[in-house]
This record gives structure tokens, sequence and C-alpha cells, in this order.
């Protein structure tokens, strides 16, 4: 950490000593000066000025009457225009927003400079210089609407054409946070975020930033969502570019608290059913800032113009529930008792559990012992106690399962999570001289956050979870020359980055007299618990600590360069940049090991071989090692916004992306290539041990691998010119942006707009982390059918071997080209009234080589030798006559393992990470935005917009190998064809703030003073559902793993009871039926086949200041601030695993009315 500040500081000092030129995130005033008859003017002098920090930039109109001031602060300017032989030209209150290019044309009048005509600058105005589609979010906006716990990436969704699945309340810290922000159907994992210029996105956290900001430290900020200008890239979403408040003349500051508390909210939807109590909520966020100049009276910055400054620091505690849902658990009369029988009760009514059929003799002596009969039903449900696994039963006793508090045998449950963040800000800005400008930011935020259930995992209970450690940085260089009245150069260095360490909380340690085994010993930090996976059945849960304790850090180093030149009608922009990014990241495996207990083997209930201690499956990591990745990023791009007539502007862009792929530093990752496997080399598993033979064909063992390892089609970087970045670079991402901006009428109030854009994304990182635990270079042997307290043996009482293959791998396709997309949009934005401007705008987006997973090594869907017969066998644990070899099952019995039969044999799933899937979305987007319209300042955005995609998101596998891909059907990725995970057809969203009039003129002061200038603000959402996708379970089709299936669906009972327990028909659904048994295999229903709960909110808040002085000197602000405040019930998550006793519930709800109080000292 002090290594990085180090850094930042010698940069700055470096650039400031040399005058090396540096940018930041700036905007641009350009306009044509004209006479009353149309003719325009050139060499009249124009001069732009800040109130605020009294900075002046002066020009000169060209030939063709063109002035232009690129690379200007945001704020408030007054632009003053004289000629000789004119009257001189004064407008005022012009107002320059983030990433901005303001056209402001000038009319002068025949007649002497001594004569000044003043002109008012509308607050909001028509954009008529540039195509993009974006949506500019005022400093007065991010002071006066509220945000649920002050974060400001709620305030992201106001514009048009932005879907999001965030939950009501978003945390208080970046990595904490919700990211689920779709721009125009473009996925989330594709956004970029930039404050002042400089990158603050993690690539490889799931798009999310690396500090949150605080709304008292942002001026403002501008979405940019469709078609936008080449000197934006990298990314191919929406580019969300904020400002940092900055000093000015004066000094300003002040003090804040804000608080929410439970005893100010309403009842949870489910607790009030269950008559529980609301989960515990407390947050407090308290802070203040200070800016002005940096002066010394009489010494230095005498007229506070050279030097200013902006300081700020926050702290938010917050203490708040787990977001209640419904689990499943085990009922209390199953939890079992050491030395007593357990008399069970099936789990959901399922048949009674049979005892197991087994050959270890030890086992059969035990059921003789017992009088039992292995294949027949327990004598009335009684499991004796000599049977159950002594240390299941310390587990159950652990509370890791809990007991059920809730109808149903469910559980529901709102631990305590704890977070806190400081986030210290500050910002320097200095006029070295006229020509040169110098700035640097430097956020850090402080935050440690406790998560239950386990996060990153497929936890299902609160009972465990984790304490995230996160600091994170973020700095900006900057500084700018004006070469001359037409050529500035500016150039920006930046840095962010994070560390992230996570522990286990909760119930997570071994209980005393726990000796259950593993395949290492000595390698399961802080003795954790193992993880207990129960498949299948009414249960389908999973308890599990992951991989804690667990380090990443992430640094982002890039340095740009950019000339502006104006030239006659030509306002041309050039620019390169180069952007370092390191991860170092702790492998994402287990070394506590984990257990996978099956429904559809020996006793017939996965619950009953937990406590019988018959393991479908175990698996561990020997120990947990450092990847060290790396990537590389070189761009360069070209603008001409060529003015070809006052009326008419055209934006002509082009930019490249070199793109390299990520490699690891020490080559400590693989790669399987499909086509480099070798059939003459390929090992069939033993029929009875399921394991490869190490000494033969297929195995090596590269230097530095633990064993030797299979091998077969398996490459290595940087051996025998294989790329380290194990694909092939991608180099073809030339990206052409252009448009038009057409002034119809010459008004400057009726503007038609239109562009098309190409965008590429580099891919955001998990792509390639997860290989790290490929072989050769992690050992993480898998055994089947072993016993729970001791892996090491074999059901059938022979030793497991743990075989290490066949293995599961993640690769990724060889041929890896770039996710691209195009953007486009056709519209008119027309000026209603002073400061009102409306927009009605068509928006598409159509995307290709997007990222999906699929499973490459599952069994064919028809054998060449067997037909389905393998996969009728797999699927149903059979003994299937002439399937040929088997395997000896635990109970003597020959089954088929589904490694015999995959298509590259000698190894188990494979998991490749592909870039194949494709996209659109197409949309009519209205908009009306006022701005201080008699006390009144409102925006309306509506969204029409259907999105058909395969995949909506990046890369869904908690881990990469091994874990099953994305596609529903490996062998056809248009069976996932539908309407996309983010397609909400109607989206509405209004903001508004409202100055009451009542009462300020009050002839009584005691009225005028506690009565008058009230002010209310809000936000009002109403939004339908996106789609939520049927299944039914994995590999019901006996294809080995990394499938999922889908019910079948009956389009003529499709219905919507919209009801807490039935939100869907769910008799419109019926199970798949297997080809084997007559039916097609995949169930008929589309991923799109249900649409979710809609939305429907609002969020209002009353605001007033009391003056102790008049101006802007001292004054206390309060607020009031409610969330849902009509406590309309709207339901969130519905279940829909086909074979879950909750299929069709809803299982959560978004947050009842929330209140939260505030209060303000500024000065």
């Amino acid at each position: 950490m002090l290594r990085k500040q180090r850094l930042f500081f010698v940069v700055f000092a470096v650039l400031f000593s040399t005058g090396i030129v540096l940018a930041q995130e700036n905007a641009e005033i350009t306009g044509t000066v004209t006479d009353s008859s149309g003719a325009v003017v050139p060499g009249a002098t124009v001069t732009l000025t800040s109130p605020q920090t009294g900075a002046n930039h002066t020009g000169t109109s060209n030939t063709s009457g063109l002035f232009d001031f690129p690379g200007l602060a945001i704020g408030t300017y007054t632009l003053n225009v004289t000629a000789s032989g004119f009257e001189a030209y004064s407008r005022q209150g012009i107002v320059l927003n983030v990433g901005q290019t303001l056209r402001e044309n000038v009319n002068l009048s025949v007649g002497g400079s001594s004569q000044t005509v003043t002109v008012q600058a509308n607050a909001l105005q028509v954009q008529s210089e540039t195509n993009e589609v974006s949506t500019v979010i005022t400093g007065r906006q991010i002071e006066q609407l509220s945000t649920n716990g002050r974060n400001v990436i709620a305030l992201t969704t106001l514009g048009t054409g932005v879907s999001n699945t965030n939950p009501s309340f978003n945390g208080v810290s970046a990595q904490g946070s919700t990211f689920n922000l779709s721009f125009n159907g473009l996925r989330p994992d594709h956004n970029n975020w930039l404050i002042d210029g400089g990158e603050v996105y993690d690539r490889g956290s799931g798009g999310k930033l690396d500090v949150m900001p605080s709304p008292d430290i942002i001026a403002e900020f501008n979405v940019l969502s469709s078609n936008y200008a080449p000197d934006y890239g990298i990314s191919s979403g929406g580019t969300i570019s904020m400002a940092i408040k900055s000093g000015t003349h004066d000094f300003h500051g002040g003090l804040w608290e804000f608080n929410r508390n439970d005893a100010y909210d309403a009842g949870y939807y489910f607790f009030k059913q269950n008559n529980q109590p609301s989960p515990e909520l407390r947050l407090n966020i308290y802070g203040g800032d200070i800016n002005g100049p940096v002066w010394i009276p009489g010494l230095y910055n005498r007229d506070r113009k050279k030097t200013f400054f902006f300081w700020s620091e926050e702290w938010r505690k917050f203490i708040q529930g787990a977001n209640p849902a419904l689990t499943n658990t085990v009922p209390t009369n199953d939890f079992p008792t050491a030395g007593q029988n357990l008399v069970y009760t099936p789990i959901g009514g399922g048949a009674a559990p049979v005892v197991p059929t087994t050959t270890d003799p030890a086992k059969l002596a035990q059921y003789a012992l017992y009088g039992l009969t292995p294949g027949q039903p327990f004598p009335n449900n009684t499991i004796p106690a000599g049977l159950l696994d002594a240390n299941a039963v310390l587990f159950m006793g652990t509370g890791a399962i809990p007991q059920p508090n809730a109808p149903n045998s469910q559980f529901i449950s709102s631990p305590k999570q704890p977070t806190d963040v400081r986030e210290d800000v500050v910002r320097i800005d200095h006029n070295i001289n006229d020509k040169y400008h110098l700035m640097g930011h430097w956020i850090h935020d402080q935050m440690s956050q406790t998560i239950f259930p386990t996060q990153w995992s497929g936890d299902s209970y609160t009972t465990v979870g984790n304490v995230f450690a996160n600091p994170s940085w973020a700095a900006v260089v900057n500084l700018s020359q004006t070469l001359s009245p037409s050529l500035l150069n500016e150039t920006a260095f930046n840095v962010n980055g994070n560390t992230i360490d996570i522990t286990p909380a909760g119930i997570y340690q071994q209980p005393a007299g726990w000796n259950a085994t593993g395949f290492f010993s000595g390698n399961n930090a802080l003795n954790r618990l193992p993880q207990i996976a129960f498949s299948g059945g009414a249960l389908g849960t999973t308890y599990t600590t992951n991989y804690w304790p667990w380090h990443n850090s992430f640094v982002d180093y890039q340095i740009r360069d950019d000339l502006s030149l104006n030239k006659g009608r030509h306002g041309m922009k050039f620019g390169f940049s180069y952007m370092l990014m390191q991860k170092n990241q702790q492998q994402q495996a287990d070394t506590q090991g984990d257990y996978t207990f099956s429904n559809s083997a020996f006793s017939g209930d996965a619950y009953v071989n937990f406590l019988l201690g018959f393991a479908s499956s175990f698996q561990q990591l020997q120990s947990l090692q450092t990847a060290h990745w790396i990537n590389n990023t070189y761009s360069g791009y070209a603008l001409d916004n060529w003015h070809i007539m006052p009326r008419l502007t055209l934006n002509l862009g082009i930019r490249y992306d070199a793109l390299p792929h990520t490699f690891e530093k020490n080559n400590r990752t693989a790669n399987f290539v499909p086509g480099d496997f070798n059939p003459a080399n390929a090992q069939i598993p033993d029929v009875n041990t399921g394991s490869l033979n190490p000494a033969g064909p297929g195995f090596a063992q590269p230097a530095g691998a633990p064993v030797p390892f299979y091998l077969n089609g398996v490459e290595l970087p940087g051996v025998n010119g294989f790329p380290r970045g194990i694909v092939q670079s991608f180099w073809g991402t030339v990206q052409p942006r252009v448009g038009f901006a057409y002034d119809l009428f010459g008004t400057g109030k009726t503007v038609l707009r239109s562009g098309f854009g190409m965008f590429f994304e580099r891919v955001q990182g998990n792509d390639i982390y997860g290989t790290d635990v490929n072989p050769p270079w992690a050992y993480q042997p898998q055994a089947s059918n072993v016993y729970f307290s001791n892996p090491n043996l074999s059901l059938t009482g022979a030793p497991s071997t743990a075989p290490t293959f066949p293995a599961n791998f993640g690769s990724l396709s060889f041929n890896y080209p770039d996710p691209g997309t195009a953007q486009f949009s056709l519209g008119i934005q027309q000026e209603v009234a002073p400061s009102v401007v409306a927009a009605l705008q068509y928006v598409g987006t159509v995307g290709w080589h997007q990222n999906d997973e699929r499973a490459v090594n599952t069994l064919p869907l028809t054998d060449p030798n067997y037909g389905i017969l393998p996969r009728e066998a797999v699927a149903t644990g059979n003994d299937i006559a002439g399937v040929t070899p088997s395997a000896v099952a635990p109970d003597g019995t020959l089954r088929s393992n589904a490694n015999l039969y995959r298509q590259y044999t000698g190894f188990a799933n494979i998991t490749q990470v592909e870039n194949t899937t494709n996209f659109s979305y197409h949309s009519l987007q209205a908009a009306l935005r006022a701005e201080n319209r008699h006390g009144l300042s409102v925006q309306l955005a509506y969204t029409y917009s259907h999105e058909i995609d395969i995949q909506s998101t990046d890369l869904t596998s908690v881990t990469l190998a091994g874990s099953g891909g994305q596609l529903s059907d490996p062998f056809n990725p248009n069976y996932d064809r539908g309407s996309g995970g983010f397609d909400r057809r109607h989206i509405f969203n209004a903001n508004y703030i409202y100055n009451l009039p009542f009462f300020l003129n009050s002839n009584n002061a005691v009225e005028r003073t506690l009565l008058g200038g009230w002010q209310i603000s809000g936000v009002t959402t109403a939004q339908t559902g996106v789609p939520i996708n049927p299944n039914y379970g994995n590999d019901v089709l006996g294809l080995g793993g990394g499938t999922t299936n889908r019910p079948n669906f009956n389009p003529a009972l499709k219905g919507y009871p919209k009801k807490q327990l039935q939100w869907f028909n769910t008799a419109a659904f019926s199970a798949p039926v297997a080809p084997w048994q007559g039916g097609s295999g995949f169930g008929s229903s589309g991923k799109d086949a249900v649409v979710g709960p809609g939305l429907f909110n609002w969020n209002l808040s009353l605001f007033k200041e009391f003056r102790i002085t008049s101006g802007e000197g001292p004054r206390f602000q309060f607020r009031a601030e409610s969330y849902n405040t009509f406590n309309h019930t709207e339901f969130n998550n519905v279940q829909t695993g086909f074979t879950s006793s909750q299929f069709g519930q809803v299982t959560s709800t978004y947050d009842p009315r929330v209140l939260q109080f505030g209060a303000k000292f500024l000065f």
C-alpha cells in the first residue's frame, strides 16, 4: 500500500517539475461568431471566464468564424466576445458538464464596443455537437436526490436504456455492492468506470469500481450508454465518467451525519409471516469536507487564483442482518443424537430410505448385527445408533445445518453483517500559468465487511460466512498545456487497485472429537469443516466455508496522451494510451475437502447417506498456490468533429485497441486444445477403479509439477511456441465511430442526431484466472463412493487410491476473438421551452463473439458403438445390458462409469470458455428534462425494448474447472436463445426536485423560518420483470455433467397467479422425458418461459435549509428520506428449480419502507 502511495507522489513530482503535459476528463465549448445577416465574423476576440476560480481562456474566431476551447474543467462560465464594428457580447451562466462538447453560437449586432449585449444562458440545451447517447447526472441531482445508504450507483439508472437487477439497498462499499447494470442490452461486466478520467474498474471483479465515492465528493457524472466518441475504449458497455469536486476562489465546506435504524422501518414480508422481528439494521455515515484556495496571506496565492484544494473524510458504520430468504433444511426430528437410534421421517415426503447395498465385509457384518437386509427399508424407519457416522453426528451438532424455524421444514434468519468503511479524498488543482494547469487526486477506501452466507459459493445457509477486508485506492495526475490558441496537448497518468483478504466467520471450525480424515493432512487452514452438498431430492442444499482464508491483489497503471487541434472547420483529436494490469491471486479451490451425497445412490436419500457416511464423491486440493497475472493494452484513436456548416457537424472517428490476452508471469497455467488431443495416446479408465494408469500413455511430469499428470491435448505456455496467454491473440479490433448532429431549422432548438460505433471488449480476466487449478499445476484428486470419515477407503472396503485422473479441466477455446458490439441510434432532440428539452430516439445494439462456457467432454449424444445406452446407464444408475465395459459398484452390481464414454477419454468434465454467442437489442427511448422551471427540476425517462441473447453475463461459474458450463445444451447453443436476463420490456423512471413555494414571503418571521423554503425530491420507478429460467437440475440426460435441463412447458396453461406461494402456474411445467423413455431429452421450456415480478416504487425525501446568515454563509440542512415510501410489498426472487418443493414460490422481496435521516452543516 505504501509503495503505491510513494509511486503516485513520485510521478506527481516528476510531472510537475518537468512540465510533461497531462490531461483530465475535461469538457469543451465551441461555437461560431456571425453577424446579423448570418455571415461569419473572423478575428473576434473570445474570452471564457470561470467565476468560481477566476481562470480566463482567450482565443480568436478563425476564418470560418469558429472558436473552440477544449480541455475545460466542468462548472459555470461567462463567454465574452468583442469585434471591431460590433457591440460587445456577454453570455452568462453557461453550465459545462463532464465530458460535454457544448455549442455556444454568438450573433453580433453592429454597433460600438462600448455597448454590451448580455444574455443569460439556458441551464439545459440540446446536444448539437455530438451523436452520443448519454445522460448527465448533475451536481444538484447528486446532492438532492436521496440514495438508500448514499450509494451513487443508484443514480446511473435514471436515464433511458438502463436495466438493472440491483437490490433496494446496495451496500456502502465498492466490492460490497452489486453492479448489475445493463446499458442498451450490454453486459454488466462490460461497463467501465472513470473518475477524473482515470479508470477505477477492477477487471476480474464483475464490473465493480475499486472505490465507492461518497456523493459529497462528486461534482457530477456522465453516463455514456451508446455510440460515444473514440477517445473511450477497452470496454464495450456503458462508460460512467465521474468528476470530483475541486476548490474555488472562496472557502467552502461541510459536516454531515446520516442515520438509519430498523426501528424506523416497516417489517419485512417473510419475517412478519413467521412472526419474527425484522433483521437488525444500524447505519451511521458521517464525515466532512473543506475546499478553497491554498492561500498564505501576503505570501502565496494573493489573488486566490493559482492553487486550490479539496479534502474530504467520511466514515460508514453499518450493521445489517443478512438478506432473509427461506431455505430448505432438515426437520428437527431428523437431527441425530450421539448414542441414540434415529427414527427418520423422509424429508419433503420422499420415499423411505433403504439399507445401502455394499460389498464391504465390515459393513455387512454390522448389518447382520442389527438384523438389517441390504436393499430393504429400515424397520420402522429406525436407523440404529451404531450405523450413524460419528463425524456426521458431530457435524449436525455444530449448527452448521440449522434446525427449521419456519413452516415446511424451512429456515430463515438474518445474522448481523457489520461493515466499516473509511474514505480519504484529496484533490489539488494548480495553475502554473495561463497555459499550464495541473491536477491530482488521491482516493483511498479502507473496508471490512462480514457476509452471510459464504460469498462466491453455492452456500445455502447463513450459519457460515466470511469477513471481507478490502483496502482500495485510485489516483490521477493531470497536466494540460495550451500550445497555441488552436492546439492543446493533454496527457494523463493514473493508478488504481485493491487487495482482498477473506477469512471465514460463523460456524466453520471442526468440533471437539472430530477425526474425519482427507487425502492430505496439515493443509486445511483454520481446521475448517468440509463442504457438504446434498444432491437431488427435497433438500438440495449445500454447506461450505469455501476456500478461505484467501488473498488477492490488483493494480492497474495507465498513461495516455491526447492532442486537440482546431483547423478551419475541423475540431480534431488524436490520442494513444498504454495500460498495464497485474493481479496476484490465490487459487480458488478447497483444501478442506468437498463431499457430495446423492439422492440417487445407496439408501436413496442424500441426507441419510450423509448420516451413514456414504459419500458419492470427495475432492480435495493439496495446497493453495498464488498465480501472478499480467495483461497489457495498447490503444490509439483519431477523431474529427467536422463542422460542415453551422447547422451540421459530422463526428468522424476511429479507434484501435491491441488486446493481447492475459498471461501468468511464471507460466503456471495450461490449456486443453481439442485439436491436439491424440486418440492414439488416450486412456480408458480402469473398469474397476475408474482411474488411469500413471505409467500408461498420455502422462507426463513437467518441471515443477507435484506428480505425473495426464496431459493428452494439454498445452503449456511457452512450450513448443504455445502462446503465454494460452489462446490466439486477436488483432482485428478496428472500431469506426461515426455520426452527425443536424440543426434542422437553424434555431438551435431542434436537432436530428444519429450515430454508429463499433466497440471491442477486453475480457475481464476471470476467463483465465481459474486455469491455475488445471493439471499439472494443481493436485486435486477426486474419489467416488467413499466413506465420509475416511475418503481414503472405498465403500467396497478397499483403499480408494484417490485417483487423480480422470480430472476436471478448465480450458479456453484456442480461437478466442475479442467480444465485439455495434451500437447505433437515430433520434431527435427538441427544446420545448427554455431549459426544457425532450428527446425521442431509436437505440440498438448487436453483439458477436460474446463470452460463454460450454462442456466439451460430455458423452456423445449417440455413441457409435452403443447408441444411447451409456447415457441411460449414467442417468439412471442402472446396469444396462450390452454396455461394456462396466465398473463394479460398491453393491457388487455392474454400472457404467461416465468417464468410460466421454469424447476425450482420460478426462472428466472439460469446461471450455468461448467467445461464440451473440445478442441483439432494439429500443424506443423517450425522455423529457426540465431544469429549474418555476422551482421544479424534473427528468422523465421511458424505454420500450427487447433484448435477445444466448447468455446474459460473462463467466457465471463459481469456479472454472469442472463447474459446468453456462450453455444448457453443449450441442445446441440456440437452446438457450431467448429474452435475456436484463430484458425488462418497459422501464419508466422519473426524478424530480421541487422547491415548495409556501410561506417564502410570509410577513411572520417564525412561519417564514420554519415553514418556508422546504424542498421535496424523489425517484419513481415502474418496470416490468425480467425473464427467469425454469430448470430441471444437472445431467438428467446422462451426458456426464456440464449440462442443465429445463422442464417441458405447456403454453396453454401459462398463467400468473402472482401469489407468494405461486407466482406462476406451475401446472404448465412437467418433467422432461429421456430418449430411452420415448422423449426428446431436453425440455421444451424456453429460458424465458416465465417473467418474474416487476417493480413499482416511490422514494421521496423532504429537505429544509436553515440559514444562520444571509447569502452563502453558514447554514444547517435537515433531511428526511424514505425508500419504498408507501410500503408496497415488492416480490423479488422466485424459485425456478422444478424439483424443489418451493418451485414457483417467491423466496424474497425488495426492502419494505425504509427511513433515513440526515443533517448537514454547510458554509
